[in-house]
């Protein structure tokens, strides 16, 4: 069984995976309530999955978030990866998941990804490979594999032998995960990728600045037209059409 954690003097961030509606049908009509599935962890290797519902969204997210902090759990880490590959089971669902190198990524699906990166894995490989996509189940499959995972010291101890390290792989533990950025955290005078910053309304087609994309200005209509064609009479004499 795995070791519950007090959610004392954790910083703790929530994750909302999942929010769902039922109707029941009374006499005076529909009646609606509200399910909220989250995950709160602390990029630490500590994790809890909560269910709540209620008649109202943030009732059912509030009831969620006070479930998974009472189900709190410690999840061995590798550095910003998973120690080994390990295959999660729970009802119908299956998740493969597998390390990676550093620079990979999460590659994972919405609610496999939020369990991930709320234990502090960056770096890792996972797929469903079970007949159930239900986002509860896959979400339960990874924490049944995760529990799993065992640290290179505590097998060594266990066998009795020294197990050699993978020098690819102990590359995780000397990157510093990068920091997640929001968009408002982007400055006001950051480019906006190769094409610099967006330009405002009242500079569109203005002078040199009017790009190859800008419509050519109107000709008027009044000014003479200096380079229309001649008559067909005057251009086969050459000259002007007599009087």
């Amino acid at each position: 069984m795995a070791e519950r954690i007090e959610p004392a003097g954790l910083n703790l961030e929530e994750r909302i995976i999942d929010i769902r509606r039922c109707a029941v049908v009374v006499k005076g009509g529909r009646r609606f309530s509200f399910a909220a599935m989250v995950v709160v962890g602390n990029g630490a290797g500590i994790a809890g999955l909560g269910y709540g519902k209620a008649r109202e969204v943030p009732t059912a997210i509030e009831k969620a978030v006070k479930d998974a902090k009472k189900n709190l759990v410690r999840i061995q880490v590798y550095g910003t990866t998973v120690p080994h590959e390990v295959r999660g089971h729970f009802g119908a669902a299956k998740v493969l998941i597998v390390p990676a190198l550093p620079g990979t990524g999460v590659i994972a699906g919405a609610a496999v990804r939020a369990v991930l990166e709320s234990i502090g894995v960056h770096d890792v490989l996972s797929k469903s490979v079970g007949g159930s996509n239900n986002a509860l189940n896959l979400v339960k499959a990874t924490f049944e594999g995760l529990l799993r995972m065992r640290g290179r010291e505590s097998v060594s101890q266990l066998r009795g032998v020294e197990i050699a390290e993978d020098p690819q792989l102990a590359q995780s533990l000397r990157v510093q995960p990068k920091r997640r950025e929001f968009f408002g955290d982007r400055g006001a005078d950051r480019p906006r990728g190769p094409r610099g910053p967006k330009r405002g309304r009242e500079h569109e087609g203005a002078g040199a600045g009017a790009g190859a994309g800008a419509a050519p200005p109107a000709k008027d209509a009044t000014a003479p037209a200096q380079d229309a064609a001649p008559p067909p009479a005057a251009a086969a004499a050459g000259g002007e059409k007599p009087a």
